[in-house]
């Protein structure tokens, strides 16, 4: 009995190891890695963290340099007459926009894959990029536009022309409102007011 119980208590312990040790395994993985670059990833328990030249240790290669994202661009593999585009979703990463328009990283392919020449869906004089990797389009757009396909036109802003007979613009909730003078009344003061009735006066835009 005695012999039974100390098995099973050595299994037991051999269990609890070998869970120890399996969840311990793979901490620094891809994203960990990232997440580091381009400081050394090192593991502390069953967490990671990033080995900064001070030899301290930080959750993030953003917070060994005191918040500042790194600089991958100051590095990269850009052939000539490419972009150097440095990853906002990873900041231990860049992309290279090739003048095809065209992303690649870190080299522009020789006979690029160009989805855009089949399947560009951008509007409003959008330009069309190619993500290399995962064959999608991508639209950057114009000024004025923004949307998937830049299919939808940004809100009016104040001007100088905006509100008429000398009302003032304010920009709220992203859209332009008039502050009219005291006779006048309208969305963009276009009514003259007075005590019997609203008189609409018709003005053309002037821009």
């Amino acid at each position: 009995m005695a012999i039974l119980k100390s098995m099973i208590i050595f299994i037991v312990i051999l269990f609890l190891q070998l869970s120890i040790s399996y969840a311990q395994e793979n901490v620094c993985t891809s994203t960990a890695i990232a997440t580091c670059n381009p400081y050394p990833c090192v593991q502390t328990g069953n967490i990671f963290s990033c080995l900064c030249p001070d030899m301290t240790t930080k959750p993030s290669a953003v917070e060994c340099n005191g918040g500042v994202i790194p600089n991958q661009c100051g590095n990269a593999i850009c052939p000539a007459g490419a972009t150097c585009i440095p990853t906002n979703q990873n900041p231990a990463l860049y992309i290279c926009l090739c003048p095809n328009n065209v992303i690649a990283n870190p080299n522009c392919p020789t006979n690029p894959s160009n989805q855009c020449l089949i399947n560009n869906l951008c509007l409003n004089g959008g330009t069309c990029i190619t993500n290399q990797f995962t064959l999608q389009t991508v639209c950057v757009c114009p000024s004025g536009y923004y949307g998937l396909n830049c299919n939808y036109l940004c809100a009016p802003r104040c001007n100088s022309r905006w509100c008429y007979n000398g009302g003032r613009c304010v920009n709220a909730y992203g859209q332009p409102y008039c502050i009219c003078g005291r006779n006048y009344r309208g969305r963009r003061c276009e009514l003259r007011y007075n005590q019997l009735n609203y008189v609409y006066l018709y003005q053309h835009p002037r821009w």
